[in-house]
């Protein structure tokens, strides 16, 4: 019958409600061919280092494929935002801030491989000349040295060049940071109970997140170093463990938060 299902008057859909598929069939049924939604920001990602290097071009010795640029572009378009590589900066003070001023062109800036306390990690110097920090360096593992300011009122993240620490801290940094400029409900993963396999150790004073794969009801720790990408690819998600625990009994329960 008509108005059986939408009726004249009737609030179908509001602000802020995330377009699903059935939500996107409504709109349809009432006939609409367009909608006005909120832009997904745009965010530049941009690897630094002169070790770095495109996967596919032959690789040197002492020289480094670019993972970082590919799991944050991932982590970037599954939370509502559009990644936006701006390839490798090198190792001077001159080109990095040629290519942290492109990458100002666009909402949201990620930077990896030079937030650190190295001689040649230029990304704070960058940062401070060119607006505020807002802090450099955390007290968790992996991603101590973790940077977060701002230039022309635009967030700018200053992420280790260690694939594990950066990939990490993508999911409990940027991620919300993120989904809240895409005006998108805060992110809630999927959490499961698991016994620990093994012990493990922490470092104290700093909150750290543990790499854990879950089979058969256990959770089998997966962390090998902040520069081994295989920390997370062999893992199903993560545990963590407060800054006063220092050390995590074989057997214990404990909650894995899954990528």
């Amino acid at each position: 019958a008509q108005g059986a299902d939408i009726q004249a008057g009737q609030s179908v859909l509001a602000r802020g409600d995330v377009l699903t598929a059935s939500r996107l069939g409504a709109i349809a049924a009432m006939g609409f061919t367009e909608v006005e939604v909120f832009a997904r920001p745009r965010v530049a990602i941009l690897s630094t280092g002169n070790e770095i290097i495109a996967p596919g071009e032959p690789l040197a010795p002492g020289q480094l494929y670019d993972v970082n640029r590919y799991t944050l572009t991932a982590v970037v378009g599954d939370h509502g935002g559009v990644p936006v590589p701006y390839g490798t900066a090198p190792d001077t003070l001159a080109e990095l801030e040629t290519a942290v001023e492109a990458c100002l062109a666009e909402d949201l800036v990620v930077l990896s491989g030079g937030s650190s306390v190295g001689e040649r990690d230029l990304i704070l110097d960058v940062v401070a000349a060119r607006g505020d920090v807002h802090f450099h360096g955390i007290a968790v593992k992996p991603g101590k040295p973790t940077l977060f300011g701002s230039i022309n009122g635009k967030p700018v993240f200053g992420m280790s060049g260690y694939p594990t620490s950066c990939l990490i801290n993508a999911y409990v940094l940027v991620v919300p940071v993120l989904r809240r400029m895409a005006h998108l409900p805060p992110y809630e993963p999927r959490q499961v109970s698991a016994r620990l396999a093994r012990r493990v150790s922490s470092v104290a004073g700093r909150h750290q997140f543990l790499t854990v794969r879950v089979a058969d009801g256990l959770a089998h720790p997966a962390f090998k170093g902040s520069g081994d990408i295989t920390s997370m690819s062999q893992a199903d998600g993560f545990v963590e463990i407060p800054t006063s625990v220092e050390s995590v009994e074989e057997g214990t329960m404990v909650e894995v938060i899954l990528f």
